[in-house]
């Protein structure tokens, strides 16, 4: 897969993923309301537009979709394996070139539909198709026929001519529950996507009203989405028809809506009014010496990794790789993430999560180690740095990751001597994939599956210049190709673990920090475990009382 970073980005606002579930207020369940139904409550950013899987993109949708949808595959919360869950098997021939799904029989979405090959054909050619603008679309870039979807467009971005293709021409529905996909090279790991949001399958009546649907969607999950007040609350009641197993036994989720995100519950929690939540900064120390809370707070490392990187595409000391290894050893992670994280992130010290997906490693980064001798040699090394300018850092508007790249300046300005001034902007999604920056700036990423492979890909530009970094290697990417050509999962991994090494080599970007996934919850809940992705409370496994 290519270019990203923008979706995930966005999903981890902040350092730590300090996360909110909350349910419903004791008034409300408990014995429940006066229906008796037992009704638990969470919370979801005011800025989700909607609930199509495959323009699904954010911390938000997804987890909503977690619950209203399924997928092929899902992911073992402890191992992050993957298992076939739709899927009653997927199987490549020898190459890992052609992949033949079967999925299980008798499955229907809500409305009485079935769920069979046709329904993932259609939903999959749809985000494919690039006149739609949808998000997952890259997804299925992997696919043959892919190009011939995609739209041409001018320079400013505007379509110019719609794709020569509707459809994917590597799917084809066998039969009813059989649907063989072609890939337009081999891929070993081509199984292990399919639990992701944009390979949910959709209903041929969503499909007649994609607008409608992307409000009220038409799951096949133990869930069904019965309201929705946009920037107010969402509501979904349990599926009474959910033919398979993973359903917990409450009755509905609720989900309020907060206009600045996961900490803005905290005040509701501790009135009672919402069964998760995790406090702001500010009240962190105070939660954590609270006896009546201790014993309600889960916690795990995070899979989020953020990052520095610098316009490669214009001319700056940044091209030097010696500058860029001055930079990361001129900044103090440890004492950053201390003093303004609550210790709540680790330093990064690789490019893939250590431990949380296959391959990933800690200490594959040589230079993320706090050497202020080590980067002053560095920066001489470079030539230095120009006289009377200074070093711009560009990031979103972002209360919380302000404070971080602030300390990341200072500390860079007290080690290295390079002033440097902030650029909070509004548009940086944008402006970072127009290649409109001049310096160094943030990126974020979290997987979307289980392989070292999907937090390296991204980097492969195809051409010197391109990208979000202007950084190619032609050696990286073809060690990619080989890894995804590999004849197993687990070649495939050790490959990617070596194009890591080239990565560490030429050394593009600078990790800073991992997130880290916490909360508190409500006496009336149990079985609080947290999605070892996204961070988010795994709402299926959370047990909610009566009482």
């Amino acid at each position: 897969m290519a270019q990203i970073t923008t979706r995930i980005t966005a999903t981890v606002g902040v350092a730590a993923v300090a996360l909110t579930l909350t349910a419903c207020s004791p008034s409300d369940t408990g014995g429940g309301g006066d229906d008796g139904q037992v009704t638990l409550e969470t919370w979801i950013s005011q800025d989700m537009e909607t609930l199509l899987p495959g323009d699904a993109g954010s911390y938000d949708n997804i987890s909503v979709l977690d619950v209203v949808y399924d997928g092929l595959v899902r992911y073992d919360p402890e191992t992050t394996e993957p298992y076939n869950y739709v899927a009653e098997s997927i199987e490549p021939d020898d190459e890992n070139t052609v992949w033949t799904i079967t999925i299980k029989p008798d499955l229907t979405f809500q409305n009485g539909e079935p769920v069979d090959a046709e329904a993932f054909a259609r939903s999959w050619n749809h985000t494919a198709d690039g006149d739609n603008g949808l998000y997952s679309n890259y997804f299925f870039s992997i696919i043959e026929g892919y190009d011939d979807m995609q739209p041409t467009t001018d320079d400013d971005g505007n379509i110019t001519a719609e794709g020569a293709a509707d459809e994917l021409s590597g799917l084809e529905v066998v039969d009813e529950l059989t649907l063989e996909v072609t890939l337009g090279a081999p891929f070993a790991g081509f199984a292990t996507m399919l639990g992701y949001t944009g390979f949910f399958p959709i209903a041929e009546e969503c499909l007649d009203d994609v607008a409608a649907c992307a409000t009220q969607p038409i799951g096949n999950g133990p869930f069904q989405v019965t309201d929705w007040q946009q920037s107010q609350e969402l509501t979904a009641e349990k599926w009474a028809d959910y033919p398979l197993d993973e359903t917990p036994d409450y009755d509905a989720i609720r989900w309020t809506e907060y206009a600045t995100g996961e900490t803005s519950g905290w005040a509701d929690f501790t009135a009672g009014d919402l069964d998760l939540s995790f406090p702001p900064t500010a009240e962190v120390e105070a939660a954590r010496n609270d006896p009546e809370l201790s014993g309600r707070y889960v916690e795990r490392p995070g899979s989020a990794l953020t990052y520095l990187g610098f316009s490669g595409y214009t001319d700056g000391p940044w091209d030097d790789i010696e500058f860029r290894k001055a930079i990361s050893m001129a900044i103090d992670r440890e004492g950053i993430i201390a003093s303004l994280g609550s210790g709540q992130a680790t330093p990064a010290d690789s490019w893939v999560v250590p431990g949380g997906v296959p391959g990933g490693e800690a200490g594959t980064c040589e230079w993320c180690a706090f050497d202020p001798e080590a980067a002053r040699a560095a920066l001489d090394e470079a030539g230095g740095w120009p006289e009377g300018e200074k070093l711009r850092i560009s990031l979103g508007d972002d209360e919380a990751e302000v404070e971080y790249f602030t300390a990341i300046g200072n500390s860079v300005e007290e080690v290295l001597g390079i002033p440097y001034e902030l650029d909070i902007d509004p548009d940086y999604f944008t402006t970072r994939a127009e290649q409109g920056y001049d310096g160094m700036f943030r990126n974020n990423w979290f997987p979307d599956y289980p392989l070292n492979e999907n937090y390296l890909s991204f980097y492969a530009s195809g051409e010197p210049g391109a990208g979000h970094w202007g950084w190619y290697s032609e050696e990286f990417e073809a060690k990619l190709d080989e890894a995804a050509a590999a004849s197993s999962l687990d070649e495939s991994v050790a490959l990617y673990q070596e194009a890591e090494g080239i990565l560490a080599e030429e050394f593009p970007t600078i990790p800073f920090r991992w997130s880290f996934s916490a909360t508190y919850y409500s006496e009336r809940l149990d079985n609080v475990i947290l999605n070892p992705f996204s961070g988010a409370p795994i709402l299926r496994e959370i047990e909610v009382s009566a009482g």
